[in-house]
């Protein structure tokens, strides 16, 4: 049995956190392999039992600490190895938010996975314990709120850059960055600079990524769209153009990503009135693939 629980955060943490997700099953003789698609949103993973095995581009690997953080991802980077019993308690943050939230620069933890207590500091010890001995997803909603609301109360301001970032991410990426640019009273070339310093990717493959990834929600949001629907709704130029970017940031054909990414997109599921829970027939195998990075 594999089964993902999510709900939205409270109102005064939406603009910081996409959700809270549980991951739970059991992995009896098998390994159940989940490959790091692009992504724009850092994840906050907190491993209540068994701990997964990160392996990352080169063949490097390592078992990941019981609190861990995945930062965006500009490709598949890398892919975990779960076994044994796997409960799995999850924070998903908007883009944005390790700066407004831990004073971390997004461009520090692009194409990175570290240590958690690196990112929140020793008091991230008493929210992991917490959450280990709280006895249900709910319960551990509350804990993760408590823990992020003064956080939030006292976030850092962002920068213009940081703001078209966001911006970018509201228009489904379809803004042309040199119409960003003129906003800022930057030449292009500044400006670009200027974003990957802050942003730690270009704003062209920024952009790339937020309607890849939109793409992906607008496909199991609504009822049954077709790709050619999904790719007129998000502006690509055509189908094919949508398709070349699924391979390039998923390394697959759109239905193939699709079907392999569940984990990784729980706020397609998230619900603002309810917790949701997507059980799985089965595990599923995904087999990590590369892809090159434009």
């Amino acid at each position: 049995m594999h089964t993902i629980q999510t709900v939205q955060p409270r109102p005064e943490l939406r603009q910081y956190v996409r959700c809270f997700a549980h991951r739970e099953m059991m992995c009896a003789d098998e390994t159940f392999d989940l490959s790091f698609i692009a992504s724009l949103e850092p994840i906050l993973s907190f491993n209540l039992a068994d701990r997964e095995v990160m392996e990352c581009d080169g063949g490097e690997s390592h078992r990941v600490p019981p609190f861990h953080v995945l930062g965006p991802q500009s490709h598949m980077t890398r892919c975990a190895h779960f076994t044994g019993r796997v409960v799995d308690f999850g924070i998903f943050l908007t883009p944005l938010a390790p700066l407004q939230l831990f004073r971390v620069p997004p461009s520090v933890l692009v194409d990175n996975d570290l240590d958690g207590e690196d990112l929140c500091g020793k008091g991230s010890r008493e929210l992991l314990s917490r959450l280990a001995d709280a006895r249900s997803f709910a319960e551990r909603v509350i804990v993760a709120e408590q823990y992020l609301l003064p956080f939030a109360l006292g976030h850092s301001k962002r920068s213009y850059v940081m703001d078209s970032a966001a911006y970018l991410v509201r228009h489904r990426g379809s803004v042309p960055i040199k119409e960003l640019a003129n906003r800022s009273s930057m030449s292009l070339r500044q400006y670009e600079r200027r974003f990957v310093e802050e942003i730690g990717m270009s704003p062209k493959r920024f952009a790339r990524i937020s309607r890849f990834q939109m793409a992906l929600d607008a496909k199991r949001m609504a009822s049954n769209p077709s790709w050619l629907e999904v790719a007129h709704k998000l502006e690509y130029y055509d189908q094919m153009h949508m398709v070349d970017d699924f391979h390039a940031l998923g390394s697959g054909a759109p239905g193939q990503v699709m079907q392999q990414s569940g984990d990784l997109q729980p706020w397609s599921l998230a619900s603002a009135t309810a917790v949701n829970v997507r059980p799985a027939a089965k595990v599923m195998t995904f087999v990590p693939r590369r892809s090159e990075a434009s």
